[in-house]
C-alpha cells in the first residue's frame, strides 16, 4: 500500500524513457495574473525537467500565447519554410492542465484536435490522489477543531461537480475528516460564516485551483476575517508525477 506523496508520486513516474517519445503539450486555461501565469510556466519547466528526452510544450486556451491553435499548427510539421506537404507531423500527447472535465475538456480541445491523427489527447487531471497531496501540502498543520472546505470555481455540468465531490471525499478520507465543496457560485461569504458559526470554528479553506489568479482572488478576499485560505497547487511533485501519469497512460492507450 502506497502511504506517502513521495511514494506515491515515484510509483506513477515511468519506469524507463519511452523510445522516441510523443511530445507533450500541456493546455492551461490561462489567467491574466502575471502571479498565475509565471507559476503555469514554471510548472511546465519543473514537468520537462522531470523527463528532459520529451519536449515539452506549452499552450493556452484563454488569456495567453501561444494559443491551442497555435501549438497544434506547430505539431503539424516543422515551421522551416516548408510547404509542400513532405514535413511529418509530430506525435504528440496534449493533457489539459485543468482539474475538472467541463466545456474545454468535453468540446473546445477535441474540435481543435479533429482531424490530426498525431496528437493524442490523454486525461486532465483531477480527480487523484496527487493531488490530494498537494492539496494537504498545501493546507499544513490542521487545529483538530477546524472544519476544512474544498473551494473551486466549480461548473454548470453534473459530471464536474461529481468530479468536485469525488476530490472532497479523497481529502476528507486523507484528513479525517467530512470536507465539503464551496463553488464560486455561492454565497461564499454566507458560507464561511456559516461555517464558523457562533462559537467562532476556524475555517481552512483547500484552494482546489491550479495558479493564482481571479478566482484565488476571489476566494481569499471573501474568506478574509472568516477562514485561512491555502494557496493554489502551484508547483509541486506530486503534480509533475501526476501530468507525466496522464502522458503515459495516453502514450499506452490503443489508437481508435
Amino acid at each position: 500500500m502506497v502511504d506517502s506523496a513521495r511514494e506515491r508520486a515515484h510509483a506513477a513516474a515511468p519506469a524507463a524513457p519511452i523510445p522516441h517519445p510523443p511530445e507533450l503539450l500541456l493546455v492551461s486555461h490561462g489567467t491574466a495574473s502575471p502571479a498565475g501565469t509565471r507559476a503555469t510556466w514554471q510548472l511546465r519547466e519543473a514537468i520537462a525537467a522531470a523527463r528532459p528526452e520529451v519536449t515539452v510544450r506549452l499552450c493556452f486556451l484563454d488569456v495567453g500565447t501561444p494559443t491551442l491553435s497555435d501549438a497544434l499548427a506547430q505539431s503539424d510539421g516543422p515551421s522551416d519554410g516548408l510547404t509542400d506537404g513532405s514535413a511529418p507531423a509530430r506525435p504528440t500527447v496534449l493533457v489539459p492542465l485543468l482539474l475538472s472535465t467541463g466545456y474545454h475538456v468535453q468540446t473546445d480541445i477535441p474540435s481543435a484536435v479533429a482531424g490530426r491523427a498525431h496528437v493524442v489527447i490523454g486525461r486532465h487531471l483531477g480527480p487523484h490522489e496527487l493531488l490530494t497531496d498537494v492539496l494537504a501540502d498545501r493546507l499544513g498543520d490542521l487545529r483538530r477543531d477546524a472544519r476544512v472546505v474544498l473551494a473551486a470555481a466549480g461548473s454548470a455540468r453534473p459530471e464536474a461537480a461529481a468530479e468536485l465531490q469525488r476530490a472532497a471525499e479523497l481529502l476528507g478520507s486523507r484528513l479525517g475528516r467530512a470536507v465539503p465543496v464551496l463553488t464560486l457560485s455561492e454565497p461564499l461569504a454566507e458560507r464561511f460564516a456559516e461555517m464558523a458559526g457562533t462559537g467562532h470554528t476556524p475555517v481552512q479553506v483547500a484552494t482546489y485551483l491550479l495558479t493564482e489568479g481571479h478566482f484565488a482572488d476571489t476566494i481569499a478576499a471573501t474568506a478574509r476575517g472568516l477562514a485561512d485560505v491555502a494557496p493554489p497547487l502551484g508547483v509541486h511533485p506530486a503534480l509533475v508525477s501526476l501530468v507525466w501519469l496522464r502522458y503515459g497512460d495516453a502514450v499506452a492507450a490503443p489508437r481508435q
